[in-house]
């Protein structure tokens, strides 16, 4: 029996991104700026954004040793003595000044010096010091331990089931802030241009566009934008048509930090067991890993975004595979330093070394993972050890029932790039090298295609064609100096 309806097939990925691209436009020049204009939070939020640069630690109590102070300096206390006017107290004296305990009135027939003499009876106070010192020593209460967990879906639905639990209509009073894995070199990254990764994503489907202004780029290494109240005016389904589009009543607010992470680090390879081949040998199983320098700012990273959740009274937060795409940070580096940071404890479940006091993520309650694919997330998980939850998120309209499964082919273009650069490295012949070039550009491009990579996707191919071109002038001079050996012999 044939079929009823005509089969329709994907079109070309060329095609399919030009037509992201014109939808994305169509929402940053003409939805956006409507949105903006009728609502005054989404405005105020987008006004409001601001650019943090390396983020220091904040005190238990927001006043303790790392509290940064924001606006002035502290109330500033003075004393009047006889003789000597009025005179600014410093901070030592205050501690050490005791206080006078009310003795009974005595009647006194001395003058002068008896009148300032203490009382026999009276038992002095301990001085304020003491005090504050068996204070400090004290035990501090115990902190309520960060829920960790992972989800596999995409970052606006796992802060939509966060924020809305158990279909609760009734928004929550402190936003549900979720992280932006920004281009660190343009707003929005490739949004305009068609891409697809998590930061164009959100550009599609919220205000945050307008709030990361031009004069914050280059983002800075260790910080990000914070933008407050993001209006969320689409779904995570496709971009076509209106279905997905929210009404008034089903918007819902988001706050977002915009930080850019490590981009193409320098890896290291590293034994971390073995197992038998065919004849039964032991073969070394090799696992990639950061350098100590890159894995010491990846920490700083994170870091500099937690004590941003903690200055802005941030409860509940969602991350991801922060750099583990297109960036080609590992999982596994990233699921330990994010453990490192929050826990402080290595994958082994043993604490750091060294001294120094353990900062903690003061009013941070829950931090989520939000992973759409599946498999990544479950070597995150892995990675990440004892103390998440691993979950199994809903699956938003449009999307697989296992999106980010696509990535079996991306990992499967880096496995043939990487074994093409090799050949390359051994092949003597020119033209040759320059046709496994060409075929190297290619499949590049088609990663760039699926991760959704933009920046620095132009230099690639530039330095591609150079190499290529290098390439076969290389061959055209060796085949002439071949032509005039071959001349040379004749003659």
């Amino acid at each position: 029996m044939g079929r009823t309806e005509q089969s329709q097939g994907l079109a070309p990925p060329a095609i399919r991104k030009d037509i992201r691209s014109k939808q994305a436009k169509h929402i940053v020049n003409k939805v956006i700026p409507a949105i903006l204009a009728s609502n005054t939070r989404a405005k105020k939020g987008v006004d409001g954004s601001e650019l943090i640069v390396d983020p220091q630690p904040v005190g238990r109590d927001g006043d303790g040793p790392n509290h940064v102070e924001q606006g002035g300096e502290k109330d500033v206390q003075f004393s009047k003595r006889k003789g000597q006017g009025k005179r600014r107290v410093r901070q030592e004296e205050t501690e050490v000044q005791e206080i006078n305990v009310p003795a009974t009135k005595a009647k006194s027939k001395g003058k002068g010096k008896r009148k300032n003499r203490e009382p026999e009876n009276e038992i002095p106070a301990p001085p304020i010091s003491a005090q504050k010192q068996k204070d400090d020593t004290a035990i501090p209460p115990a902190q309520t331990p960060i829920k960790v967990r992972i989800i596999t879906t995409d970052t606006l639905t796992a802060a939509h089931t966060i924020s809305f639990p158990n279909n609760m209509a009734r928004p929550p009073k402190v936003n549900t802030c979720i992280l932006n894995m920004a281009s660190p070199l343009r707003p929005g990254g490739g949004t305009l241009n068609g891409a697809t990764s998590q930061e164009e994503f959100l550009c599609a489907r919220t205000t945050l566009l307008p709030s990361l202004k031009e004069e914050y780029y280059r983002l800075p290494d260790l910080g990000g934008v914070f933008t407050k109240d993001v209006l969320v005016f689409r779904s995570s389904g496709q971009l076509d048509g209106t279905e997905n589009e929210l009404g008034k009543e089903q918007r819902w607010w988001i706050d977002v930090i915009s930080a850019g992470m490590l981009r193409f680090p320098d890896l290291e390879e590293r034994v971390v067991g073995t197992k038998k081949d065919e004849d039964g040998k032991d073969i070394a199983i090799m696992e990639k890993v950061w350098s100590k320098k890159d894995r010491t700012m990846v920490e700083k990273k994170i870091k500099a975004v937690l004590r941003i959740c903690c200055q802005k009274g941030v409860k509940k937060f969602v991350a991801g595979a922060w750099g583990c795409g297109a960036y080609g940070n590992p999982v596994a580096e990233a699921a330990r330093a994010w453990r490192m940071v929050l826990l402080e404890e290595r994958d082994d479940g043993k604490k750091r070394q060294g001294g120094g006091i353990k900062e903690t993520w003061e009013g941070l309650q829950e931090v989520t993972f939000a992973i759409a694919n599946r498999r990544m997330a479950e070597e995150f998980a892995a990675c990440f050890g004892d103390g998440v939850v691993f979950e199994k998120g809903p699956v938003a309209e449009g999307q697989s029932e296992d999106e980010g499964e696509g990535d079996e082919v991306a990992e499967e273009l880096k496995g043939k790039i990487q074994e093409m650069e090799g050949q390359i490295e051994k092949v003597w012949n020119a033209d040759l090298k320059a046709r496994l070039l060409a075929i190297s550009k290619g499949l590049r491009s088609q990663l760039r295609e699926r991760e959704g990579d933009n920046d620095g996707g132009q230099q690639s191919d530039e330095e591609s064609e150079d190499e290529i071109s290098e390439a076969r002038q290389q061959g055209n001079t060796s085949e002439e100096e071949a032509s005039e050996e071959e001349d040379e012999e004749e003659y």
